[in-house]
């Protein structure tokens, strides 16, 4: 049977949101390392999902995300900081390739604005952000002293959580200031993520009105 791709957009946002909303409520509850590989897997899944109609994408995506997953129950079992921050890197390096797959697809394939194109940009959105916080857990774990505000001497998964929010915060520029970059190579990143993040909302909003008004013409014969 052939794989349907319409609602890949779909799938991809269900499990980003997922996620996002389910990662920080079940804190230091029993069994949190299960239920976040189980969102992982379900991340990897909505992800591959997109790429599943290129063969070359597909495969990549596979092989990045199998050992992003991979790399975490490794990370979650283990004391050692050399997996944590493969895993991180290999999480970046999987969520980014993700992002970059659909934001090719939006801005230079899709010619139709409707919900599932609505749904992949803000799928695209919300990848930058996750790329960007697992770039940050890898710098954390290999570097102490690379933010202010945070202790990684905690649990694994409490430096996941705080990371992901900072990035969370970065990307809209919120800047609450309880963490803050303590090294020269994070503030470059924070920086970046920043300017990405509003780069990608203005480019985003243009293309989508730019293409509903050329849309509108085509249907109206104008």
């Amino acid at each position: 049977m052939k794989w349907d791709p319409s609602h890949s957009f779909r799938r991809l946002l269900i499990t980003q949101v997922a996620l996002i909303l389910v990662y920080p409520i079940i804190g230091e509850a029993w069994g949190v390392n299960f239920l976040l590989g189980i969102f992982l897997m379900l991340a990897l899944y909505g992800g591959i999902s997109v790429t599943i109609t290129k063969p070359l994408s597909m495969w990549i995506s596979i092989i990045l995300g199998v050992v992003f997953v991979g790399g975490y129950w490794a990370a979650a079992a283990t004391d050692h900081q050399v997996p944590k921050i493969w895993g991180a890197l290999f999480g970046a390096a999987f969520f980014g390739f993700i992002a970059f797959v659909i934001m090719k697809y939006i801005f230079f394939y899709r010619s139709k604005v409707d919900t599932d194109l609505i749904y992949g940009a803000i799928s695209a959105y919300l990848l930058i952000g996750s790329a960007f916080a697992e770039v940050y857990i890898a710098f954390a774990m290999a570097f102490p002293d690379a933010f202010n505000g945070l202790d990684v001497s905690q649990s694994y998964d409490h430096v996941a959580r705080s990371l992901s929010y900072f990035s969370s915060v970065t990307l809209t520029t919120l800047g609450y200031g309880d963490i803050t970059p303590g090294a020269h190579y994070v503030r470059v990143l924070a920086t970046t993520e920043a300017v990405i993040g509003q780069l990608y909302l203005t480019i985003l909003v243009a293309r989508l009105v730019g293409t509903y008004i050329a849309q509108s013409r085509d249907e109206t014969g104008k």
